[in-house]
This record gives C-alpha cells, sequence and structure tokens, in this order.
C-alpha cells in the first residue's frame, strides 16, 4: 500500500467561509533547510544557556522532581495496565467474565492511564522547554509553513514568520495536525484504538465520544448511574441528585426534604432561591419609586 504523500482539508475560518488546503509530505530540499533552521535554534539554545534533555534530567532528580521512586511508580502503573488488559482479553482459559466485571476493568484501565499521564506530564511539560524540544519546534514550524498550498497551487504562508504570526488560526491549526499524521503516522482515532476502548465499543458500552453509557444509549458512570453531559448525577427524569439519589437544584444544592416548622407547630414557608432574589428585586424597585416623603416614613418605622 503506497504511503500517503498529500491530504486536502476542509477548514472552517473564524468567518464562517470555509477554504480547502492541501497538505504535502515535505520535500527533500524542504527537509534539508528545515535541519539547518533547527541546527541554529539548537545552537542559539546551548549559547543562550538553555538546558538539554540530559541536564534537566539530572537536575529532576537532584531536586527530586523525578527520582528512582518516581521511575519505579511508573514501571508498576504500566505493568498494571498490561495485566489488566490481560485479564479483560484473556481471562482464565475456557471461562466465561460478566459484561459488568468486564466493564469495569476497561474502566480501572481507564484510571490507570490518567495516572500515568499525570505522573508524567511534569516532566513532559519541562522537557517541552530543553533545547532538543524547542528545536524540533522550530523544524516542524518551518515544515508547516513550506508544506501547506491552496488548492491553486499557491502557499499558504509566504514565510516561516508568517506562519508563526498565524499560528493561532483554524488553518494552522489544522496544517500542522495533518502534517504530523503524515509524517509521524499519527492516529487521529488513538483513544478509540487504546485496548479497553476497542472493548467498550464492540460491547456497545460507550458513546461517540467514548463516554460510558447504559442499555439505552445514556450516559453513566462505572456504576451505571445515570450522569448528563456534565458529569452532573440525574434521575430518570434529568432531575440533578447527589451521588446517593437525593434531589439537588440546579445549582447544586440539596432541596430540603423535610418540614420546618415553629415552635407553634406551624409549617415554615421556604422561598426557593428564585423566589427570593424575585422578591428582593421587587423591594428593590419598590423602594426605588417611593417619594422622599414615603421614604422618610419607612425610616422612621
Amino acid at each position: 500500500m503506497a504511503k500517503e504523500k498529500q491530504r486536502t482539508v476542509e477548514v472552517t475560518l473564524d468567518s464562517g467561509d470555509k477554504v480547502k488546503v492541501v497538505v504535502r509530505k515535505p520535500t527533500n530540499r524542504v527537509t534539508g533547510d528545515a535541519q539547518r533552521v533547527a541546527a541554529k535554534v539548537w545552537t542559539d539554545c546551548i549559547r543562550d544557556g538553555i538546558m538539554t534533555k540530559k541536564e534537566l534530567s539530572s537536575i529532576m532528580k537532584a531536586n527530586g522532581m523525578w527520582d528512582k521512586d518516581k521511575e519505579k511508580e511508573q514501571d508498576t502503573i504500566v505493568t498494571a495496565l498490561q495485566d489488566l488488559e490481560k485479564k479483560l482479553y484473556i481471562g482464565k482459559k475456557g471461562s466465561k467474565m460478566k459484561v459488568k466485571d468486564a466493564k469495569k476493568i476497561a474502566f480501572d484501565m481507564r484510571l490507570k492511564r490518567h495516572e500515568l499521564r499525570d505522573l508524567l506530564s511534569e516532566r513532559i511539560e519541562l522537557e517541552g522547554n530543553t533545547a532538543e524540544s524547542l528545536s524540533e519546534n522550530a523544524k516542524f514550524d518551518f515544515l508547516v509553513a513550506n508544506c501547506a498550498f491552496y488548492e491553486d497551487g499557491k502557499n499558504v504562508y509566504n514565510s516561516l514568520e508568517e506562519y508563526n504570526d498565524k499560528s493561532e488560526d483554524p488553518i494552522a491549526f489544522m496544517a500542522a495536525s495533518t502534517l504530523a499524521e503524515l509524517m509521524y503516522a499519527l492516529d487521529k482515532n488513538y483513544e478509540e484504538k487504546l485496548p479497553e476502548n476497542r472493548f467498550l465499543i464492540k460491547a456497545n458500552l460507550v458513546d461517540a465520544d467514548l463516554s460510558l453509557v447504559n442499555k439505552d444509549g445514556h450516559k453513566v458512570d462505572a456504576e451505571n448511574r445515570l450522569i448528563n453531559d456534565l458529569g452532573q448525577y440525574i434521575d430518570d427524569e434529568d432531575n440533578r441528585v447527589d451521588i446517593h439519589g437525593n434531589p439537588l437544584d440546579i445549582d447544586g444544592n440539596y432541596i430540603p426534604q423535610v418540614t420546618y416548622t415553629h415552635e407553634n407547630g406551624k409549617a415554615i414557608k421556604l422561598l426557593d432561591s428564585k423566589a427570593k432574589s424575585k422578591e428582593s428585586e421587587e423591594t428593590k424597585k419598590a423602594e426605588e419609586t417611593k417619594t422622599p416623603e414615603e421614604q422618610k416614613q419607612t425610616e422612621s418605622q
């Protein structure tokens, strides 16, 4: 199968207009120019005292930011993920597994993967400021600036500087992500192909956003409790509740389930927050429309 050399993508601009952009793999000449840009940035970084990844690693270990304990923790999480995957797909030879148990294993894998990402996030963030990363970023920016074209063959960007000035616009974002997919075989459906999500998709336990759903297609948590698109617990009628099913108002406050009484046993009528706000607003407006004489009368009372 021939490797993809270019891809045409449609981009929706901030104005709502649509434009087609052709992203091509870099030629040898463009790649060579990009490597020279990267070499220059590397030299500038070293001259300016910016750390290399090796220097950063030494400093992180010396300061306890990334030591042997964290390396051990990383290895432990990776091993746990591998064990859970085997348990999910292989289990015990010839045995059966209830779908709820398989779902629990898949969800545990998701949690472990989040743990791993959280553990590595600080290190990855710091490595983004090393000489190597800055050099690679400069190289990639140069490639994007020289590999994006309109349908008529004209360059989208006339220079690296122009690309950098417009790097936040929709075309730049789409051109960069598309080139990365072409060059590095990045899979835009990476999350869907994770072993835990592959199972959940095949078992029809998640929706298109990979959110857990019940047999009726409603979003749920790992314990099959209903949630809305915001991750808030709800009942069968879409009313907010807490994790135990106790009713909440739209702001997440408990709705009283008891009757409050005066000393004589007469029930107290409670105003909800909206009614109270409306009453306060009406009182304020009434005060503002009073004549000076009426205001004096009120103050004397």
